[in-house]
């Protein structure tokens, strides 16, 4: 695995599915499966959970108030969702007051010991978003973990749970 710099001030570990496409918008960047690539592998998914934590700690309730960048919305899957593979993965990224840094974007998969997935989507990521037509992911519940920041490095994470069956 990369080491990955850090930009700005904060950091916050996030982890993705992917995605983002306005319908016929040049703007966005996309992924397709290929022949090999997986955008989560099989062994990845088959890791230990993250263990829940009951009721709202006071790291959850810190990082809700640190979301100050671009606002992360998934669009798909949403949380919660069901879907048949492969899955379709979009995900838009508005700037709040300053442009988003791509450079600080990081997507994970929350496990016991968490899977940096960002290098697997970078190249079709742009300051709008990411959005993989058909992403590769085995049956299962996963949860990812997107971030990103703008360019005064005020970041923004978000986590989606969804099942691929």
């Amino acid at each position: 695995m990369r080491k990955r710099k850090f930009y700005g001030p904060m950091l916050f570990h996030f982890f993705l599915l992917t995605g983002i496409l306005q319908s016929g918008s040049s703007i966005f960047a996309e992924i397709g499966t290929t022949q090999a690539g997986w955008l989560i592998t099989p062994e990845e998914a088959a890791m230990a959970s993250a263990p829940e934590i009951s009721g709202e700690s006071s790291l959850q309730i810190e990082n809700d108030e640190l979301n100050l960048g671009p606002v992360i919305e998934v669009i798909k899957p949403k949380e919660g969702d069901r879907s048949e593979a492969p899955v379709e993965v979009f995900i838009t990224f508005t700037p709040q007051s300053d442009p988003v840094d791509l450079k600080s974007l990081k997507v994970s998969v929350i496990k016991f010991i968490s899977i940096d997935i960002t290098d697997r989507v970078i190249d079709y990521s742009s300051p709008h978003g990411i959005h993989v037509k058909e992403a590769r992911i085995p049956q299962g519940k996963h949860t990812v973990r997107i971030s990103i920041a703008d360019i005064n490095g005020m970041y923004s994470k978000k986590d989606i749970t969804f099942e691929v069956l």
